[in-house]
């Protein structure tokens, strides 16, 4: 590797090419297991071995090239009926996969340094082919018992030789037999297609000699040629022409020869055939309309949009105030109108640059079906992974953020949820579970739904889990309502399982679930009914930069709330407020919530107010609370602002806003506050008795 081939740009674009194409190999692998062996899927997973062969070359990746090579002459034997399809065949393409996946992390880490060793990988691809590997076949084609190759082509080419045909133009099959001598009979195909172009248009090959493996050795290759030349005219310019040739022999394709044109029998083919054309054409022009954009450049992008909206807030704000003052004066409401057209064009923009950021879930959903069929196969079960709302957009940090979680309750559903075969089939239930992932929008969130139809959760066995693990009294047990049982299970070295093993076991799971949701300001909430599954529900906000906000305010100050966060708000009466060993509680919703005076923790005086009180409920993962404050402000578009190195990490808040007055507003962290609270680092019974509200006596 030199020159080009060095440079940061080529390779993080061979980079970004190898990931895509191995993203395709495995969704065609898991196809081709599927489906079974049909010639469109063959041929996809023939040009990715392709692919990835040409580009490993360019960069001068050796290993990555030999491997996809072998993957070729597997593949090319399949194609050619030489080789069927079995359990073997896609194990082994499968480890090729993960194979390249090694190569590639060992280019990542030091390309002159390649640590992964292919040779026994190549051994098993080598396995799996017929006995004579090396063995050209040089049984009898159809040309030598005067029986023409067969052409079955798709509806653009039916439509060029309908055009030829109304233009009077010839369509020609010339069959062409290449000397035994000759080198790189692969490549002099190649040269013989690029000839025939010269003279007419090929519009279709077979083999097709593009696709085929370059030390494979082609003896006789067809050309379907659309040509102003005639038959005989053609053959003797070939024959004068054409080096390493033994033989040529061109006939019209209308007349003697019609009957070995094949059209799709059935409508549906037809349909079909044109439908995955015209997504070809579709994806194509996709592809080249598609441009690499560096992440940290749509970064600064969205800060510069943020600074718009808040200095368009400023100006908004500064034009009403000058309206209540001079509400005669028409160049005020000019002004008016003029800020309102570019609030619209902002929000416009702010709507582009976020969707850029953008990415539709189903690149994180590739992932899965994989690791279900391995992690099935490994638990003697069988699972039917069901995948949702693929193309629901979300913000690709996110998308990066919420990948172990999902990853983890996958594993879980499978591990603990989903019973074997036999056991389900004593309760009657089909032999093989489901396991359902679906995404959607709702608002400004995109809710995540994991759900089995498994044996649900033992809650019997998690209380005894809970009090074996000292994380509950056999006393605290008895009094917990049944979703705070279900809530047990995100603690910390949590598990039910008596065994460890490589897929679950050692308590950490949920735990990373919890945290990574946490730290998304997002929501998890769990359903389960033993006997019949369990359900996951996470919601997250679309994106981290710019943020809907709750605008509250705690006395005189202004603070800021996700409204990811935000579950509903409240109007209680002091006499519904009690103490529970210290802790203030209210019962919402049939649930007992805490409740927090943030006055408290921040040293903050209280307002005195009347005898009733502003609840906002709160979720943070699968927890809920409630915040008390004095006034609601109104909902409001944040731009999220770091605190910034002098000021540093600060308990309770993850950063900063300007408001439209000019005016800096405190976001609050939610997930903070809840460990803040958890912590107990006021005394709250000292307190609560300060306030200006009575104990209720229920």
């Amino acid at each position: 590797m030199a020159g080009i081939f060095e440079s940061s740009e080529m390779i993080g674009a061979f980079l970004d090419e190898t990931e895509e194409q191995l993203q395709l190999l495995e969704q065609s692998i898991l196809e081709l297991e599927q489906k079974g062996e049909t010639p469109e899927i063959v041929q996809k997973l023939f040009r990715i071995a392709h692919t990835l062969k040409g580009s490993s070359s360019a960069m001068g990746f050796e290993k990555m090239k030999l491997l996809t090579h072998e993957m070729e002459n597997v593949l090319d034997r399949v194609r050619n009926h030489l080789l069927k399809i079995s359990k073997p065949v896609i194990n082994v393409l499968f480890q090729c996969l993960d194979h390249l996946r090694m190569l590639k992390e060992d280019f990542v880490s030091d390309r002159k340094d390649i640590k992964t060793d292919i040779a026994p990988i190549i051994n098993s691809l080598r396995e799996v082919l017929p006995e004579k590997y090396n063995e050209v076949d040089t049984g009898k084609t159809k040309d030598e018992s005067n029986q023409f190759v067969e052409f079955t082509l798709g509806s653009d080419q039916q439509a060029q030789l309908e055009q030829a045909v109304k233009s009077g133009l010839n369509v020609l099959i010339c069959h062409v037999k290449i000397s035994e001598g000759s080198l790189m009979k692969s490549a002099r195909a190649c040269l013989i297609l690029n000839y025939f172009n010269e003279l007419g248009t090929v519009i279709y090959t077979d083999p097709d000699v593009l696709e085929t493996p370059d030390d494979a050795e082609i003896d006789r290759v067809s050309y379907l040629v659309i040509t102003q030349m005639d038959a005989s005219t053609f053959e003797a310019k070939s024959r004068d022409e054409l080096m390493d040739i033994d033989e040529v022999k061109v006939v019209p394709f209308y007349g003697e020869t019609l009957q070995n044109y094949k059209q799709p029998e059935k409508a549906q083919q037809k349909e079909t055939d044109i439908d995955t054309t015209s997504k070809t054409a579709n994806y194509e022009k996709r592809v080249t309309q598609t441009v690499r954009v560096d992440v940290e450049r749509l970064e600064k992008m969205m800060n510069l949009v943020g600074e718009l909206v808040i200095e368009q807030a400023r100006i908004l704000q500064v034009g009403n105030i000058l309206h209540n003052r001079y509400s005669s004066d028409d160049v005020i409401d000019d002004l008016l109108g003029i800020s309102n057209r570019v609030s619209r064009v902002i929000g416009e923009l702010q709507e582009g640059v976020m969707k850029s950021r953008m990415l539709p879930i189903q690149q994180l959903f590739n992932r899965f079906p994989r690791m279900v069929r391995d992690l099935s196969e490994s638990l003697n079960k069988q699972v039917e992974l069901i995948l949702e709302g693929g193309d629901t957009e979300m913000d690709s940090t996110i998308i990066e953020e919420i990948t172990d979680p999902l990853i983890h309750l996958i594993r879980n559903a499978i591990d603990h949820g989903i019973e074997t075969p036999d056991i389900r089939k004593k309760t009657g239930k089909p032999l093989k579970g489901i396991l359902r992932i679906t995404a959607f929008h709702q608002e400004n969130h995109v809710i995540l739904t994991i759900e089995d139809d498994g044996r649900g959760i033992d809650l019997r066995k998690v209380k005894q889990a809970a009090i074996k693990k000292q994380i509950i009294t056999s006393q605290d047990a008895e009094n917990l309502t049944e979703q705070e049982v279900i809530n047990l299970i995100f603690h910390t070295g949590f598990s039910t399982s008596q065994t460890v093993n490589d897929i679950s076991g050692r308590g950490v799971g949920m735990d990373i679930v919890r945290n990574h949701v946490d730290r998304l300001n997002g929501i998890i909430d769990v359903e389960t009914k033993q006997g019949e599954g369990t359900k996951f529900t996470i919601k997250l906000p679309l994106t981290l930069a710019i943020l809907t906000g709750l605008l509250v305010k705690i006395n005189d100050e202004t603070y800021a709330l996700p409204m990811s966060n935000v579950i509903e708000i409240v109007r209680k009466p002091e006499r519904e407020i009690e103490f529970v060993k210290g802790q203030a509680v209210s019962v919402i919703r049939e649930k007992v919530l805490p409740l927090i005076w943030l006055h408290d923790y921040f040293n903050i005086p209280r307002r005195k107010r009347g005898r009733n009180v502003f609840i906002v409920v709160l979720g943070v993962a699968e927890k809920r609370l409630g915040l008390v404050v004095d006034e609601l402000v109104g909902n409001q578009e944040v731009v999220v602002k770091p605190l910034g190195t002098y000021i540093g990490k600060i308990e309770g808040f993850s950063g900063a806003t300007i408001l439209g007055d000019g005016s800096v507003a405190c976001i609050l962290d939610v997930v903070g506050i809840s460990k803040m609270v958890s912590s107990r680092k006021v005394t709250a019974v000292d307190d609560y008795q300060n306030c200006d509200i009575e104990v209720g006596d229920r």
